[in-house]
């Protein structure tokens, strides 16, 4: 099957050149258009079905074009009516961010639909492009909240961690979100942290300072690919609390808001606005 970059619907062949150039943002001159719609004479002309085009590359495009083309295309073979809100750079990946009103069904519980879909369109375009460019996909702003919430999760487990002296386990994270977790605590002395598990969903441990053995040693930062002499056995961490909830691994669950993106009851398209600070601003 030949690689198309976008699908593209319109009243009229013209209509549909029109818009797919537009969301593309590129020349007459760089793509070639094929009809899917199948022509039926004068009754197509009656019932005025849309046409239908794809749209190939004939020269060589940005990664961005790729990804902007192959990302509407994913949502819109979902049948969900989305538009883009922003591309640009973000953490040294590829931004690109959408918006539908039906965000909570494109986030997903936890954000796994999303990270489903980015996992797509990078494996798409990647091997369009070779380009080797992470690409980051976005719905309305949720990794940001996300990221925020991560990070005052991340501020009051250090904190109870410091208070009880024994590690806590949090939930499964992408590395995206783990690398926030570590990179949040990282200048804390208190505490230190590990990637923990295998495959891409990992937990993180948060574990105090004055338990690592022996001293010393290399801080774990990034994506929790710390020295193993730095990581303290499961054996020998006989009160570390059991992996019970479902949030933080443990027994005593963490306080909650329901506008919270790691409560399970979240709803991303009723998610508040928040201020500069990470405060809650009022309902959007």
């Amino acid at each position: 099957m030949s690689y198309y970059l976008f699908e593209q619907e319109g009243k009229s062949r013209s209509d549909a050149e029109a818009r797919a150039l537009e969301t593309l943002g590129v020349d007459a001159a760089d793509v070639e258009f094929e009809e899917l719609t199948v022509s039926r004479g004068l009754m197509r002309l009656v019932k005025r079905e849309p046409v239908v085009l794809r749209v190939r590359p004939v020269n060589d495009l940005e990664a961005e074009v790729h990804a902007k083309g192959v990302l509407m295309t994913v949502i819109n073979k979902l049948g969900i009516d989305a538009n883009i809100l922003q591309v640009g750079e973000r953490d040294d990946n590829l931004y690109v961010e959408i918006g539908s009103e039906d965000s909570g069904f494109l986030i997903g519980k936890h954000g796994r639909t999303l990270d489903a879909i980015q996992f797509l369109v990078n494996l798409i375009v990647n091997t369009r492009t070779r380009s080797g460019r992470r690409i980051m996909v976005d719905v309305e702003q949720y990794r940001e909240r996300r990221e925020r919430s991560l990070k005052r999760l991340a501020s009051r487990m250090a904190e109870r961690v410091a208070k009880s002296g024994r590690p806590i386990l949090l939930n499964y994270m992408n590395p995206y979100e783990r690398r926030i977790i570590h990179l949040a605590l990282e200048e804390d002395s208190r505490v230190y942290t590990e990637s923990d598990g295998n495959g891409v969903y990992k937990r993180v441990r948060v574990i105090p300072t004055e338990r690592k053995k022996g001293g010393g040693g290399r801080r774990n930062s990034g994506d929790g690919r710390g020295r193993d002499e730095n990581r303290i056995p499961e054996e020998r961490m006989p009160d570390a609390e059991p992996a019970r909830d479902r949030y933080t691994g443990n027994d005593e669950p963490v306080d909650l808001q329901e506008d919270d993106p790691l409560h399970p009851d979240y709803d991303p398209s009723k998610a508040p606005e928040f201020d500069e600070e990470g405060e809650v601003n009022g309902n959007r």
